[in-house]
């Protein structure tokens, strides 16, 4: 729930704070003077997008801080504490700020919050209920974690599909200019088959061809490095004589058990490399013929690299990538035949994991249809009776939606006797507002929102009618925090905290006040919400009577 709000220099405020309790809050007031820009700023904590030109003229940055009270089954889902606070500041140069007990949060992770603690009803909603394509939200807000779990299967397995869909287009698209390649392609694959080409051979010919070029000098200095290892002046026998003389002494000094190893460690490392040296001197030879072959190879590699432009290796890569071009217009119809199998299948698994979404979505359907009527009853429709109709899908691509494969019609009759019709050509303003009051509640209820706020969702509604609304907000405000702007001096009297919002002109601008009515107040408030223009004797007693029931 929403425990206070404190709002400085956004548009017509300038430093307001409101403390807020559980049950049924009302704020009411004169049209302008200040409501909508309180629900603005309620907006702002609930991850709306800011503004700009919502910081108060004159000043550098707006400021809207909320302290809310979790349930414990939200702190434990939010890992948070009991009570949290959101700040959002708007500055006018773009540096906005977004905090959850003053760490910096992300946009999605301040919706992921507080989606989760409340809901916020504008007037634009109720607008919604004249385009079907929203209904599909209202239906899965019954159970929005099921419904996205097979939502997002659906779009990965649809996304799959239309990747698919897009190479297998480019594979017919791309015959057509292969063909006239195909000579082309032929030539090139026989000339690069006929050069044998092995990954780094032509690096290896360099390595052996440089040995070659450089063969006296390596047997020269090969030569020399033995015959030092091996000469007269240095015996390498020495080096062993030392390590045996000191490792007799060693039990007399650490120091001496250390120069013996290392001493015997290199007499054995001395002479594995002159028997190398060796080797390499009894393994080097010349060969004039070998020679000329490996120069005459390495020209040739050369030369085929200049003239593709590119190095042995790619140009293994390019002879792979031709000749399966070269296969796909020598056998084209089996490429296609089997890439049209491969896109079926993936529009099957689409398909069918929206099926999967369809038949969830038409369960919960029926429950909401259910449900529905039950809170129309409480909203004087008595005899409403209201069914969500599932449009027919074909088995093609068309019925691949983003949403699924469901579009739907919400299908209502209002009066006795009467068929069913769209939602949106036969209900009133009154009807439809009720409508989205009994839709809100349901999804409050089955979300376990702990606060709901609602703009003007009583609109177009009067008389025994508005009476019963409130009633049911009264009612529903027992199992949640709930806010209402209201017009209705029904509901307004039904509150158990009730807010009087007023425009004020203070050194020369206007500034928008709110404040917590005592009884005299309301009866006031009341009284002019019943009234025309001024507060009559009879508006007063009316309003008297509203707030003893």
């Amino acid at each position: 729930m929403l425990k206070s709000l404190k709002v400085s220099h956004f548009a017509l405020i300038d430093d307001l704070e409101i403390e807020f309790n559980d049950g049924l809050t009302a704020l009411t007031g004169e049209t302008g003077a200040g409501k909508t820009i309180i629900l603005e700023s309620l907006h702002l904590l609930f991850g709306k997008r800011s503004d700009q030109q919502m910081i108060r003229y004159g000043e550098s940055k707006a400021v809207v801080v909320g302290t809310f009270v979790l349930p414990k089954d939200k702190q434990e889902q939010l890992g948070l504490d009991e009570e949290i606070t959101v700040r959002r500041e708007i500055d006018s140069n773009s540096r906005h700020v977004m905090k959850i007990n003053d760490e910096v949060v992300t946009l999605n992770r301040l919706k992921e919050v507080m989606s989760i603690l409340g809901n916020i009803h504008s007037q634009n909603d109720s607008m919604t209920l004249f385009d079907r394509g929203y209904y599909l939200t209202f239906i899965d807000q019954v159970d929005q974690k099921k419904v996205d779990e097979l939502l997002n299967h659906y779009l990965i397995k649809r996304s799959k599909y239309l990747d698919q869909k897009k190479a297998f287009e480019q594979l017919k698209n791309k015959k057509e200019a292969s063909i006239e390649k195909e000579s082309f392609l032929a030539y090139q694959i026989k000339e690069l088959e006929g050069y044998q080409l092995v990954p780094d051979e032509k690096t290896q010919l360099e390595d052996e061809l440089n040995k070659l070029k450089n063969y006296d000098k390596i047997m020269n200095e090969l030569q020399s490095a033995y015959q030092y290892l091996d000469g007269e002046v240095y015996q390498i026998d020495h080096i062993y004589d030392a390590s045996v003389a000191l490792d007799k002494i060693k039990h007399l000094d650490e120091s001496y058990q250390d120069m013996a190893e290392r001493l015997s460690s290199s007499y054995y490392e001395i002479d594995d490399v002159k028997s190398r040296i060796y080797q390499n001197i009894e393994g080097l030879d010349f060969d004039q013929d070998k020679f000329n072959l490996m120069q005459e190879r390495h020209y040739e590699l050369i030369k085929i690299e200049q003239k593709y432009q590119k190095e042995i290796n790619d140009l293994i890569d390019y002879y792979h990538e031709i000749k399966k071009e070269l296969l796909m217009i020598t056998d084209y119809d089996e490429y296609i035949k089997e890439a049209r199998k491969e896109l079926d299948e993936a529009f099957l698994d689409a398909y069918n994991a929206g099926l999967k979404l369809r038949e969830l979505r038409q369960k919960l359907a029926k429950k909401l249809s259910k449900d529905m009527i039950l809170e129309l009853k409480d909203l004087d429709l008595e005899k409403a009776t209201f069914d969500i109709v599932f449009d027919d899908i074909e088995k093609e691509e068309k019925a691949l939606l983003e949403t699924g494969l469901d579009q739907v019609e919400f299908m209502i009759s209002l009066n006795e006797g009467e068929p069913i019709k769209p939602l949106a050509k036969v209900a009133s303003g009154g009807e439809r507002a009720r409508f989205m009051f009994a839709l809100k509640s349901i999804y409050a209820k089955s979300n376990q929102l702990s606060m709901l706020v609602l703009d003007e969702i009583d609109i177009g509604i009067s008389g025994k009618t508005a009476a019963k609304v409130a009633l049911k907000m009264a009612e529903l405000s027992k199992a949640m925090q709930l806010i209402v702007i209201t017009h209705l001096p029904q509901v307004a009297a039904k509150a158990d905290h009730h807010y009087g919002i007023t425009k004020q002109k203070e050194n020369n601008r206007m500034v928008t006040h709110i404040t917590k009515l005592n009884l005299d107040q309301r009866i006031e408030m009341i009284g002019m919400m019943l009234s025309d223009e001024k507060l009559s004797h009879f508006a007063i007693e009316q309003a008297k009577m509203l707030l003893k029931k």
